[in-house]
């Protein structure tokens, strides 16, 4: 068969992906729900238009997105299929970059950034870090620490006329005080790297050196990202994919209307992916998720329907216990996994303790991308095998071993506190996968380093959870974004909890947008709430489509912190939405 036929038969007829894969237009923008097989049709569409000959030799295809296990799993994806699809091609391959918007900033840093100032050659040797670490106080007054942090705010926010009347103050302080002592934020390289693109022969080159840009996840970009991407944009095609209602990442400003803005700016196609494979045989499943992808489209109670599993106790600890039953019974009658998703690191700590004194075994991912315990553990690992290495590049089992047993011996320094060791023993293990799996798939010494050195730099070992073999995982739902297992445990749905209190109902009660009862908590859709409503229900839609079978929600209307009694949240209090008791 051709290569037509090849994707034709991959996409068993899906019309509306192989519309997007075979279209000859310039600009697309696809909409792609969870479970669709968005990543599997983006790689089909890489292997067409290379087939094409729409890839010149010397040019190439960017592929972007704003997280790093996005950019992770689509690097693995491409990886992976585009060689069966069209051959073991090494020169076909390195036609495809892929990066998230951070990991391509430092990249154009790295080439060009001497440019902007002199220090950026020793960028290698660089911090960098974000606007609130406590480095920063060590080199900046508190004025210019206010004005790093105002930025970084309204980033947030989504004050771009703030952002804008900040940028060459923030620069200043990149270029006269931080630089100097081999530090950079976040912030900083995507400010520089839209700095760079300024320069004419610069941008010139990269628009023609991309010919084409695919970008993932796109609804979770940022203001900044935003700025960046639009200096890539000329005669080079343009592919944009996401959900708007799997936008999780609101809380770093992921921009509100971008498809339309940017469908209406370049004239873009818009194609959506109407088939939902994880739930084909689910029938309540895709009703549910059919259900809440309403909500976050209209902002009004749906005329939608669906029924949910919920079991409401009256104590945290009786919640934590039905939780440990429910999971014995799961792994003991089956291979099947389990996931416990919290909306928060600290909501799974009564589940962590009754698991730990009835000897469960689980997988502890309760870390964040910022702990300063997991971004140490990425930086010595990248340290240990670049030095073992010696600039050679050159993996072999043998090396990746020895960097085994030398990070053992980095344990107290990458976490000093001992309640926090769990960190470091669940990072070590997802690198003992990482080098695994780039041993058996990599086809060259120089591909393993380049996979392993990606995912370090970027600190991306938490996308190798999908790699696990454990049964059962403890992790938040941020965390879990791209991956799946048979069934999700959403325990703490409660007002303050989830939605969380500094979210949505702090600002709720101020704008009197609930009606809460002694047990519960309704969501009333306030006019000023919509943002903030459209953040927690994707936050929701995403844990929920995490299961490949059931999900299982609980909740407790025991006293909190400050003494009084939860209510159940006001996301499975939904209008149209059934609250089903179940038994393990």
């Amino acid at each position: 068969m051709g290569l037509r036929e090849d994707i034709e038969a991959k996409h068993s007829g899906d019309v509306k992906q192989l519309e997007f894969i075979f279209s000859t237009d310039k600009r697309i923008i696809v909409t792609a729900p969870a479970g669709c097989g968005k990543t599997t049709a983006m790689v089909s569409k890489i292997a067409w238009e290379l087939s094409q000959g729409n890839v010149p030799r010397n040019k190439k295809i960017l592929g972007m997105t704003f997280s790093v296990p996005a950019a992770t799993k689509i690097k693995d994806a491409v990886n992976d299929l585009l060689p069966s699809l069209i051959g073991d091609c090494e020169r076909e391959l390195n036609k495809v970059e892929v990066a998230n918007y951070h990991s391509f900033a430092t990249k154009l840093l790295y080439k060009h950034g001497y440019l902007l100032n002199e220090e950026l050659i020793n960028l290698s040797e660089f911090q960098i870090i974000a606007e609130f670490n406590d480095i920063l106080d060590s080199y900046l007054i508190s004025s210019e620490r206010n004005i790093l942090n105002d930025f970084d705010t309204a980033v947030k926010n989504l004050n771009y006329d703030k952002v804008k009347r900040l940028i060459s103050s923030y620069i200043d302080i990149l270029q006269k005080k931080l630089f100097p002592n081999l530090v950079i934020t976040y912030n900083g390289l995507l400010l520089c790297a839209i700095k760079l693109f300024d320069i004419d022969s610069i941008r010139k080159f990269y628009k023609q050196y991309f010919r084409i840009v695919i970008i993932d996840e796109f609804q979770d970009t940022n203001y900044l990202s935003f700025l960046f991407i639009n200096k890539l944009i000329g005669n080079n095609k343009l592919f944009l994919l996401g959900d708007d209602i799997q936008k999780i990442y609101g809380f770093l400003g992921a921009m509100k209307n971008i498809f339309s803005a940017y469908a209406e700016q370049y004239e873009m196609r818009e194609i959506e992916f109407l088939n939902n494979y994880r739930f084909a045989k689910n029938l309540k499943m895709k009703e549910l998720d059919k259900f809440i992808r309403s909500y976050g489209t209209t902002y009004a109670p749906s005329t939608e329907t669906a029924k949910i599993n919920v079991n409401v106790f009256d104590s945290e600890v009786k919640e934590a216990e039905s939780i440990l039953e429910g999971t014995k019974k799961i792994i003991s009658s089956s291979n099947d996994k389990v996931a416990i998703l919290v909306r928060a690191g600290y909501q799974a700590k009564s589940i962590v303790d009754v698991f730990d004194d009835n000897n469960i075994l689980y997988f502890n991912a309760i870390f964040n991308d910022n702990d300063q315990e997991y971004i140490r553990f990425h930086q010595t690992a990248l340290k240990i095998i670049n030095s073992i290495t010696a600039g050679n590049k050159r993996i072999i089992k043998s090396v990746l071993e020895k960097c085994k047993r030398e990070i053992k011996g980095y344990k107290s320094e990458i976490c000093s506190n001992p309640k926090r060791e769990f960190i470091f023993d669940s990072l070590y293990r997802l690198l003992d996968v990482l080098f695994t799996q780039s041993l058996n798939i990599c086809h060259s010494s120089q591909e393993r380093y380049e996979r392993i050195a990606f995912i370090l730099n970027n600190n991306s070992l938490k996308h190798m959870m999908e790699y696990i073999d454990d049964p059962v995982f403890i992790t938040t739902i941020h965390s879990a974004k791209g991956l799946e297992w048979e069934y999700i445990i959403i325990p703490k749905m409660m007002c303050s909890q989830f939605p969380s209190y500094g979210g949505v109902c702090k600002l709720c009660i101020q704008h009197g947008s609930r009606n809460k009862g002694g047990n519960y908590c309704k969501f009333t859709f306030g006019k000023n709430m919509k943002r903030k409503f459209n953040e927690e229900i994707s936050v929701f839609y995403v844990g929920i489509t995490r299961a490949k079978k059931d999900v299982f929600i609980t909740a407790n209307t025991g006293t909190n912190s400050n003494g009084f009694h939860n209510q159940t949240s006001c996301l499975i209090n939904l209008p149209g939405l059934t609250c089903e008791k179940y038994k393990w």
